[in-house]
């Protein structure tokens, strides 16, 4: 197959009568000499005549058999942009994947995630490196592929939501949508009230057609007004049956669950036991790691769930001493020999308890994602951090929901994500361990370690939470180093469960 290039592309720009000469867009398109590595179909719109949704349908006429790139007028974008474009193309079609739509900023799928490869006027910066599905494209820019076909209600016109029923045209098509990593700063601040009020319009044209209680956007979520009688479900039936079907190839990877309990938890063993054998998605292979001690008990417990999980119980030899801070719990090499040579980690504590999608997802995000092979994924917990506003106050607890945690800087600046969040491929896992040979690989360590190693994608998909209330966050306070924050002072946070 001929490799994409752009002698395949239009770039395309509607920019308004009064706006040439300080559109942002147009600058670029000069300072970079795009004219000269793609053709550019510019559209002045006159007396603001044009609607997006006629400009669309009219770009699509004159060029027939190319692929559009459509852009805002309001859109700074870096000298390599058509080069990165070109690049996250090509992972997608290396991977054996069709497209139909790809944008810089929308919702990924199945997570819900709001990715925003981009810089906006709110100041939002989430660069991920690889193509993740997505049930949503923000509009600003759009790669548009010609197989793509036009669908629009004559009578549903404007400015908000080409965008939004591009992606429906698009996976009901059965040509799947991406979010893409491209570097730009998106100017635009929007009409929210034209976007709600259009919004419900969009709602009740589509509520004839799909089932669903909402349809969700990088804008927020469109309510449908359902018609009676109408079941059909966007992301069961679009979504889901095209992703069945286009990502057959792309195999499953196997789960290994590591879970560690010290002599302090004995009695949250059997509760975290249960949840990882519990799984929608079996895990390949639970490694128990425990104190000498402990090593027949938990054998005895681990004995019934053993007729559905292959389970192994590791123990350090009773002359060895171990760090109690070393999540290894000295059996590194055990491990790493029962470990099989591909494949994904993760590593839990006996105060975890898992959600039954824990593993599904996991396996989930390394299929549908293109190129995210050698990607740490980080399913959502809840965390909580003693905070202060006042100068010399005393700290207290606050809960953060973990579906809020959009970077990595949440780990470097704020301190520990437990591991039990962490899914890693097998081989990060090895290159870590062959580097840390000797002493205590403590959680904190092991942490940044694979921060060295791997981009790090967080999953709006809450994994599961530890058993831990504020009474005894309070009283670890004492031991807890503090770390000074942008607008706050913070200690480290230590990841909570509030139940009730």
């Amino acid at each position: 197959m001929r490799s994409i290039s752009l002698d395949d592309f239009v770039l395309s720009i509607l920019v308004g009568e009064h706006h040439q000469a300080t559109a942002a867009t147009l600058e670029c398109l000069e300072q970079w000499r795009v004219r000269s590595a793609i053709t550019v179909d510019l559209v002045v719109n006159h007396n603001s005549q044009l609607d997006y949704f006629t400009y669309l349908e009219q770009v699509r006429e004159r060029h027939p058999g190319k692929h559009l790139l459509i852009m805002h007028a309001d859109i700074y974008f870096a000298e390599d942009f058509l080069h990165r474009l070109i690049e996250q193309i090509a992972l997608i079609e290396e991977a054996g994947l069709a497209w139909g739509l790809l944008g810089p900023a929308g919702v990924s799928y199945p997570y819900f995630k709001i990715v925003r490869n981009m810089v906006d006027y709110h100041g939002i910066l989430y660069p991920f490196p690889h193509p993740l599905p997505a049930v949503h494209l923000d509009g600003h820019l759009l790669v548009i592929h010609k197989d793509l076909v036009f669908d629009f209600n004559k009578d549903y016109r404007g400015f908000h939501h080409y965008d939004t029923l591009l992606c429906i045209h698009s996976w009901s098509q059965g040509l799947p949508v991406f979010v893409i990593n491209l570097a730009l700063r998106h100017l635009g601040q929007g009409n929210v009230a034209e976007w709600q009020e259009r919004s419900e319009a969009l709602g009740r044209d589509l509520g004839r057609v799909y089932g669903n209680k909402t349809i969700v956007t990088s804008m927020g979520p469109v309510e449908l007004d359902v018609e009676p009688g109408v079941t059909r479900d966007f992301y069961k039936q679009e979504v889901e049956s095209t992703l069945a079907r286009l990502f057959h190839h792309r195999t499953l990877q196997d789960v290994t669950l590591v879970l560690r309990c010290d002599d302090a938890n004995e009695s949250s063993f059997r509760e975290a036991l249960l949840s990882v054998c519990g799984q929608f998605d079996k895990p390949s292979r639970v490694i128990v790691l425990c104190s000498d001690r402990l090593r027949k008990s938990l054998e005895l417990e681990c004995n019934y769930f053993g007729m559905f999980v292959d389970i192994r119980v590791l123990s350090a030899h009773p002359e060895t001493i171990v760090a109690s801070e070393d999540v290894l719990m000295g059996c590194g090499d055990e491990i790493a020999a029962l470990l099989p040579t591909s494949g994904l980690v993760s590593f839990l504590d006996a105060t975890t308890s898992l959600f039954p999608n824990y593993v599904r997802d996991a396996r989930q995000f390394y299929v549908l994602g293109a190129g995210v092979e050698n990607v740490v994924a980080v399913l959502d917990m809840n965390y909580a951090v003693l905070e202060s506003n006042r100068q010399g106050a005393e700290f207290e607890p606050r809960l953060i929901e973990g579906w809020k945690t959009e970077t990595i800087e949440d780990i470097v600046s704020g301190g520990i994500i437990p591991l039990a969040s962490f899914v890693m491929p097998i081989g990060t896992f090895r290159s870590v361990l062959n580097d840390h040979r000797s002493g205590a690989l403590s959680e904190r360590v092991f942490v940044f370690k694979l921060v060295a190693r791997a981009p790090v994608f967080f999953l709006r998909r809450l994994g599961g939470y530890l058993r831990t209330t504020l009474k005894q966050l309070s009283a670890d306070a004492g031991h807890l180093p503090r770390l000074q924050s942008r607008a706050n002072s913070y200690a480290l946070p230590i990841p909570l469960h509030i139940s009730g």
